[in-house]
């Protein structure tokens, strides 16, 4: 590390060597940081989710005797012979053996033994004959077909043999490993100590959940969603708390933990600025490892060692940036105190997106997957590193290698699952609330990837066969119509995509309570008073939006261009109907164009503009999907469409669920 001094300024440091991932773990590995953080023995009720610190030989064999796997008779081949529904034959019942007793019987020929499952199989019995294959009268039994060497029979040690290893030292116990060690009569386990973590937030601009928020302040998610993560791999990891930018604070509270904890991680305040001070108390409770890595997001990671042999990790302050390098690097790390060999699996995706970016750092991007025609699909979730939902929408986290400076579409990839999803199908779009609240209404919402991406961007992604729908509100000029005409007027789509009826949702021109700018109409948008907020290219309310402007501009004489020149705010572009209404909540706009629905979540007041279609065009090779026939049927149901008309600013189509085109 070194420090640039800058005259009126505090000195900074700055990033001097940025790492690797795998690099860093190196160098931790070579000041010898990542080994096991010692061993004790545990009893197995509470050896869940712990790791074996020794090989588990089988002290017996399992099962540790002969016995019967079904209920029926133990009998020698020679008895049977022959049996069959024509030629029966019948034995002589010499007795029982229950589950649990030492049997004193020895099947000789021509007699048989009733056993129950589970039971020793006697000396002399060569196969069970299952009670669905015979009749029993008093002490006579008759049995119809014979057996085969073994039949019905689980031999000793034929599942584990005594003296096997069955367990390795490096394994993760659940419960199944917890229920062969109980099978095998173990006791006592030697497992590797668990790290005991301690998280930490930082930042004057945090406040707890549950608390007023202040005009400038946000509600602290790394601390909980960092410890949830945490807890969810199995690490002993408890929260404490937020710290304000204050290193005195910082210092105090962290040197307070490092005797109670392993590890200590904290979110925020690591980047080289002249108020970060993670990396300033980090020097001042030991050395430095590593100051910066060579991904996005993630850089200004630090991570430092206290004279006492403790890791202090800092992860970046923005929630996506924080809980990636958690999953990346951080779990490792972890993993390896632990006695685990880290355990990041990957799978592969074919991209649907193309990216330049800069050679020499690793990117990840949160993706959500998506199965078509046989083949898994990476389609690109658009997220900043603030982001706190694009993990949770993501299906994985897509790995773009630091060798690489260009990702083409259809490459192949990496991408590292998140979490234990069950998706059945991928809808990619326009962004409407009601569309949640229905999959969800009707149980549909867990086996769905929802990304809002904009109509124009998920008929683009459907036309290339990446996903299953894809919602639309496309209104065209030239006919009046909305949707259809996309689909029809397009070669490809035309013959690869249904077109199926949704609801009808109403815009509104949008405006603060009690209407303090006076607006009467779009055309106030052109007042130098005004601020106006936009929808994002892509979209079709954007859409909507622009036909307005080139309508406004031909009254006025006056070209697009120089038109919305003339806006102010015209480049001010969010992605939903909740944004726009939002920024004129917050007093960041006057006016704009969204959803009825937004509008009177917000509390605005608006002028009534227009009724628009939101339908769904549905890839044609996903019809035969069992998701999409269901959804189908939702959106015909007359259960859909009371819930429809249920809310403010929406009205059920008289043919919604229906096929439209083509």
């Amino acid at each position: 590390m070194g420090e640039n001094t800058v005259k009126g300024y505090k000195k900074r440091k700055i990033f001097h060597t940025l790492l690797s991932i795998e690099d860093a773990i190196s160098r931790l590995e070579k000041l010898n940081l990542l080994k096991p953080l010692g061993i004790e023995t545990v009893d197995i009720s509470y050896a869940y989710n712990r790791v074996l610190a020794e090989d588990i030989l089988a002290p017996i064999d399992y099962p540790p005797f002969d016995r019967s796997e079904v209920d029926g008779y133990a009998v020698s081949i020679k008895s049977v012979e022959g049996a069959d529904e024509l030629h029966p034959v019948k034995l002589k019942v010499i007795g029982k053996i229950s589950i649990g007793e030492a049997p004193s019987i020895e099947i000789g020929e021509g007699v048989a033994v009733a056993i129950d499952t589970g039971a020793i199989v006697p000396r002399g019995a060569d196969g069970i004959v299952m009670e669905e294959y015979v009749d029993r009268e008093n002490d006579e039994v008759t049995i119809y077909r014979g057996i085969f060497p073994g039949e019905n029979i689980s031999y000793a040690g034929s599942d584990i043999a005594l003296g096997e290893i069955v367990l390795h030292r490096g394994s993760r116990l659940s419960y199944l490993e917890i229920g062969v060690l109980a099978a095998l009569g173990i006791k006592h386990v030697k497992v590797y100590r668990k790290p005991k973590v301690a998280v930490v937030s930082i930042g004057n601009e945090l406040e707890s959940p549950g608390k007023d928020l202040a005009i400038g302040k946000i509600y602290d998610s790394n601390g909980y969603a960092v410890t949830s993560y945490l807890q969810s791999i199995g690490v002993e990891a408890e929260y404490h708390g937020i710290l304000p930018d204050n290193e005195d604070d910082v210092y105090a509270v962290l040197g307070s933990l490092i005797g109670k904890y392993d590890v200590i991680v904290t979110s925020g305040g690591t980047s080289a600025g002249e108020e970060d001070v993670t990396y300033k108390v980090f020097e001042k409770l030991g050395e430095i490892i590593v100051h910066g890595l060579k991904v996005k997001p993630g850089k200004p990671t630090v991570v430092a060692v206290t004279r006492e042999g403790k890791l202090l990790f800092g992860l970046p302050g923005f929630p996506l940036s924080a809980l990636t390098i958690a999953a990346t690097f951080l779990r490792p790390v972890l993993e390896r105190l632990e006695g685990l060999e880290p355990t990041i699996k990957f799978v592969k995706a074919l991209t649907t997106f193309k990216v330049r970016k800069d050679i020499g750092r690793t990117w990840y991007a949160p993706v959500i997957l998506s199965f078509v025609g046989g083949r898994r699909y990476a389609i690109l979730l658009s997220s900043s590193s603030g982001s706190v939902s694009s993990l949770l929408k993501a299906d994985g986290i897509a790995v773009l290698r630091e060798e690489k400076d260009y990702i083409e579409e259809g490459e192949e990839i990496e991408v590292i699952p998140v979490g234990e999803r069950d998706k059945e199908a991928v809808i990619a779009g326009s962004h409407d609330i009601l569309l949640t609240i229905l999959l969800s209404r009707f149980n549909l919402i867990q086996k769905t990837s929802l990304s809002f991406i904009g109509s124009y961007k998920g008929l683009d992604l459907l036309r290339k066969g990446y996903i299953d729908i894809a919602p639309i509100h496309l209104f065209d000029h030239v006919s009046g119509e909305y949707n259809v005409p996309f689909i029809k007027n397009d070669e490809k789509l035309k013959s690869s995509a249904v077109l199926i009826r949704g609801y009808k949702r109403r815009l509104v021109l949008a405006f603060r309570k009690g209407n303090p700018k006076n607006i009467k109409g779009f055309d106030d948008v052109l007042r130098d008073d005004i601020r106006f907020v936009n929808r994002n290219r892509g979209s079709g309310t954007r859409a909507y939006i622009d036909k307005l402007f080139m309508d406004l501009s031909k009254q006025l004489g006056l070209s697009f261009n120089d038109l919305t020149r003339r806006v102010n705010g015209y480049w001010y572009e969010v992605s939903t109907h909740s944004g726009v209404a939002a920024a004129i909540a917050q007093n960041r706009a006057d006016v704009g164009i969204c959803s009825e629905y937004a509008a009177k979540s917000y509390g605005l007041d608006y002028i009534p503009l227009t009724w628009e279609l939101y339908d769904f065009a549905i890839n044609a090779r996903s019809m035969e999907k069992e998701f999409i026939q269901r959804f189908i049927e939702v959106l015909a149901s007359p259960e859909a469409r009371d819930l429809v008309n249920s809310f403010k600013g929406y009205e059920a189509s008289e043919d919604m669920g229906s096929k439209i085109c083509c």
